[in-house]
């Protein structure tokens, strides 16, 4: 219970800082970025209680609709999803809903790239000492799973919209994964490398999409954040195959089985920007945000950005138009947290952002489009995805890049 308190306190804690609404004697009038945000909040009309309320409702929605359990069995089981969104709500640890939750995440097979990849972000964010054996075993099955070009799938080709994927299982790895590293010691404990390994059962040969490779490069920066040392060659190619799909406009489309929209549209571009940032940071660079590929997208997202509107998209041949509008937010989010930051172009991302999510919350506290899935119906739940995508992007809840680690040793504190 304390600790989801503390977690819920730094959840609120960001949304202050970042709306900065605080009384006149909490504010610290010498520093010009938080004045900035402070007029930019202000002339979004957003409350730090009104964003706050969002949240509660938004879990609250969650909690009620999980209330009966989660399926942790299908391929797109939105197990880990809503258990990421939940905890970066500040949900109590003690509330049956979340405590099932967690004990699912803990016994839970790995078979899937977007679970796995969620499962390695949900299990950092709460305790990522606690559980760094399980996140460790994230990290095999995601360096294992990694396709010809670099990229990640399903991990089999879909030819239909109805075909089901077909799990994939990796032994965890060995040496080292069970050590407990205590919080105190997490700075001197030496990392824990993951070393590729062959299987017959996995068909290297198919392909993927840039959807899945983004997110297992978000789970494996979380993997790099419980200090578990990501082969090189798995950074590289992945960090190839993204900019292999960059468009000359320097945003990103969908690309899928070698084949890829001419058009950029706005989430597309906002996971190429962060996959990015983060192979380079991933490959030790002390400033992964400055490449020119990086550059070029959030130029191009500052260009097109509004917040009720994915640019682009219609164009895709792909992507249902309206469906992943809320995504496309939490997209939005994610590139600020990695690159830091504050405005697409000359617009304050996350007052507007935020303005606009307060203002599309159901009564029931969920989020949804009105748009069923057209194409790849079978993606799953999309009232849960849009509940959830709201919250993220209103908590703030992607990790900033660390300072780069020094592998093959012990770091010192920074």
């Amino acid at each position: 219970m304390q600790q989801q308190r503390f977690i819920r306190g730094v959840v609120m804690a960001l949304v202050a800082c970042c709306l900065l609404l605080a009384s006149p004697e909490g504010r610290a009038d010498d520093d010009p970025d938080q004045r900035r945000r402070e007029k930019a909040a202000e002339e979004a009309g957003v409350s730090r209680a009104e964003v706050s309320k969002a949240i509660d409702r938004g879990a609250q929605y969650l909690l009620k609709k999980y209330e009966g359990g989660f399926d942790a069995t299908a391929w797109n089981s939105t197990l880990e999803l809503v258990m990421l969104t939940l905890t970066h709500a500040g949900v109590d640890a003690q509330n049956e809903v979340y405590a099932r939750g967690l004990k699912a995440l803990e016994t839970c097979k790995l078979e899937f790239t977007y679970r796995v990849a969620a499962l390695a972000m949900v299990l950092a964010r709460i305790d990522r000492w606690k559980y760094r054996a399980r996140i460790a075993h994230c990290a095999q099955w995601l360096v294992d799973t990694q396709l010809q070009e670099g990229e990640w799938g399903y991990p089999r080709t879909l030819k239909t919209p109805m075909e089901v994927p077909k799990p994939v299982a990796v032994p965890a790895p060995v040496d080292g994964s069970r050590e407990l590293v205590k919080p105190e010691d997490r700075y001197g404990a030496p990392m824990l490398k993951i070393r590729k390994k062959r299987s017959k059962h996995i068909h290297i040969k198919s392909v993927g999409d840039i959807s899945n490779t983004q997110f297992a490069i978000l789970g494996l920066k979380a993997c790099l954040d419980a200090r578990i040392e990501i082969p090189k060659s798995t950074w590289k190619a992945a960090l190839g195959y993204i900019r292999k799909y960059q468009n000359k406009d320097g945003g990103w489309g969908y690309a899928y089985a070698g084949q890829r929209d001419n058009t950029s549209y706005g989430s597309m571009t906002c996971a190429g920007v962060c996959s990015v940032a983060i192979c380079r940071h991933g490959l030790g660079s002390s400033k992964p945000e400055k490449h020119a590929a990086i550059r070029r997208g959030v130029a191009w997202l500052g260009k097109y950005f509004k917040v009720d509107e994915n640019h682009g998209i219609a164009e895709s041949r792909v992507a249902d138009p309206l469906r992943w509008r809320f995504y496309y937010l939490y997209s939005i989010e994610r590139v600020g947290q990695i690159v830091g930051t504050d405005t697409m172009g000359d617009k304050p991302w996350y007052p507007l952002g935020a303005r606009y999510l307060i203002d599309q919350q159901k009564d029931d506290g969920g989020w949804w489009t009105g748009v069923e899935g057209v194409q790849w119906r079978q993606a799953g739940d999309i009232q849960t995805a849009d509940t959830c995508f709201a919250v993220l992007f209103l908590t703030r809840s992607t990790p900033r890049l660390r300072t780069p680690v020094v592998t093959g040793g012990h770091d010192k504190k920074k």
